[in-house]
């Protein structure tokens, strides 16, 4: 993502009254502008169906479908295992000068995902949807499938220089997606296909700038996943973290005393699921900080400090940058908390006009608060993963990704138990104890990164 903090840190040296607003808001669009788009073209789709066709019942739906489509496809079992990985061979390649294997390896993530998801996902929709139509149950394996390939060349195609078309790219498919729903959704049948349609439009437009950036005479190779020295913590990581930032959803939708089943075997509650989203989306400003101090500030010194070692620059200047990195650490984290803290309280004092204008009623406004709380956690959290990722500390982000799933499912699990008053409180209470442990690591990493720098080597 080098490229990315450079274009960021060109913005700031235009010293202009704006340029710092300019970057938060490149950095916000940038970290969240494809997600941002996706979501609310969802919550589009459904208002058009309600308004323009009268389906209440299709519209929240086809949601639910799309919901967990996203949660098994983008982000659990198939991909979540295949991204940390397939991102650091890529890196890899890069840095040792191979970039005509980039190609045939993004191909083979593909293929990878397709042929593992295939196994996966049929036999679990023929079971879930039973009571559908095979034509239904066709088109949800297609945009599982179109939405796992999606989801790997989001992750190759934005480390490119093309990542501003990545943004916009979302912005035409989902538009599309809700322009042909206004006319043609009149079904949940439709209205899943018209989404595969969108998203096989991005991952076309996705997959094209991959390959006019990383030409190659081979269509495809597996080294990435079959090698031995396949990164299986980076994988366990990956797939624990996204599994822990699932399983709260999983369990509101599957308790009996908050979940019910909307269609087929899917379950979803009225109770968590608004809260949460709305919580996810105060992180925004939050996000964008981390992107830039992330992909600007720290990667700049992470690359002054290894640059020093590997061409044998004097300790005196291996160990300011080193205290540098630490610095801009520090203060992220710092301003994270405080920026998104600041964002948290604005909304606690208008929460319950916010509910009032979405015709939500006020009994949830206790769970948003600890939601809102949580979320703020959980990107603290989030940037401490990054940064262990940056200096290869796999082992560690990996154990503190299981100490996340292992912790959100069974404090949920008990909370939820402990009655409606205490809801939410195993999602923030969990994050909150992964993140003080995150701390205490990336504090204890960046004391020993001299020595295991150059001793353990």
């Amino acid at each position: 993502m080098a490229g990315i903090g450079f274009e960021l840190r060109k913005i700031l040296r235009e010293d202009r009254l704006l340029s710092l607003g300019k970057v938060y808001g490149y950095s916000a669009i940038l970290s969240s502008g494809p997600w941002v788009i996706s979501i609310i073209a969802i919550i589009l789709v459904g208002f058009i169906n309600l308004s323009h066709f009268g389906e209440v019942k299709d519209a929240f739906r086809f949601q639910v479908v799309i919901t967990y489509a996203i949660a098994l496809a983008s982000s659990l079992i198939i991909t979540g295992i295949l991204q940390l990985p397939f991102t650091r061979y890529i890196a890899d390649l890069i840095f040792r000068n191979k970039e005509d294997e980039i190609l045939p390896s993004y191909f083979g993530a593909i293929f990878l995902a397709w042929g593992l998801g295939l196994i996966f996902i049929v036999p679990l929709y023929m079971w879930v949807f039973s009571d559908m139509p095979p034509s239904f149950i066709v088109g949800t394996v297609l945009t599982f499938l179109v939405l796992c390939g999606v989801w790997i060349s989001s992750i190759l195609a934005a480390s490119l220089k093309y990542y501003s078309q990545v943004v916009w790219a979302y912005l035409l498919s989902y538009t599309f997606i809700v322009a042909v729903s206004y006319a043609y959704g009149s079904s949940i049948e439709m209205l899943v296909y018209i989404f595969f349609t969108g998203n096989a439009i991005l991952f076309t437009i996705l997959m094209s700038l991959i390959i006019k950036s990383y030409p190659s005479t081979i269509f495809m190779k597996l080294n990435f996943f079959l090698d031995h020295n396949f990164y299986w913590s980076l994988g366990i990581a990956g797939l624990s973290y996204n599994l822990g930032a699932w399983i709260d959803k999983f369990i509101f939708w599957y308790h009996p005393a908050t979940g019910h089943a909307i269609i087929g075997k899917l379950h979803a509650s009225v109770v968590y699921d608004m809260p949460i989203f709305l919580a996810y989306l105060s992180i925004l400003p939050g996000m964008a900080i981390f992107f830039f101090r992330l992909e600007a500030d720290f990667a700049e010194k992470y690359d002054l400090y290894y640059d020093a070692v590997r061409s044998g620059g004097t300790l005196g200047l291996i160990k300011k940058y080193k205290n540098d990195m630490t610095s801009i650490v520090r203060h992220a984290i710092h301003e994270i908390i405080m920026v998104q803290g600041i964002v948290d309280i604005i909304l606690f004092l208008t929460a319950d006009k916010l509910f009032a204008a979405l015709n939500i009623s006020t009994l949830y406004l206790g769970l948003f608060y600890i939601l809102t709380i949580g979320a703020m956690l959980q990107l603290a959290f989030m940037s401490i993963l990054a940064i262990l990722y940056y200096l290869d500390r796999k082992k560690a982000a990996m154990w503190l990704s299981i100490s996340f799933f292992v912790l959100n499912g069974l404090l949920t699990y008990l909370s939820i138990n402990m009655g409606t008053t205490m809801f939410g409180y195993g999602y923030t209470i969990s994050l909150l104890i992964v993140f003080t442990l995150g701390v205490l690591v990336i504090r204890e990493e960046m004391n020993r990164l001299n020595y295991e720098t150059f001793m353990l080597q």
